[in-house]
């Protein structure tokens, strides 16, 4: 994720299964949008720039079953956005919204 200074931050964790650890996620994911909306569609690193908002989302990923161990985030390198990021999520916009 590129935090809000420009620096890129992951956080790695250990867990019995891979598949189990990947659908978890996922769901823990989804179940976070769930529980707190916002309209348009975001890429991970968008929706969780913000500090609160991604150590939130942490707290659960962190606490599924089977985790045997996590860094926490950790800052990796400066990194600047992806190329094109500003224009795809334009393009994505102009296409829900239709003509």
């Amino acid at each position: 994720v590129t935090g809000e200074g420009g620096s890129a931050v992951s956080v790695v964790q250990a867990h019995e299964s891979f598949r189990r650890c990947v659908g978890q996620s996922c769901a823990e994911f989804a179940l976070d949008v769930l529980a707190h909306p916002t309209p348009g569609v975001y890429l991970p690193e968008q929706r969780y720039r913000s500090g609160v908002d991604r150590y939130r989302v942490l707290q659960q990923l962190t606490k599924t079953p089977g985790t045997l161990a996590f860094t926490g985030a950790r800052r990796v390198l400066e990194a600047p956005p992806p190329t094109g990021l500003a224009e795809a999520i334009e393009r994505s916009r102009d296409q829900q919204q239709g003509p």
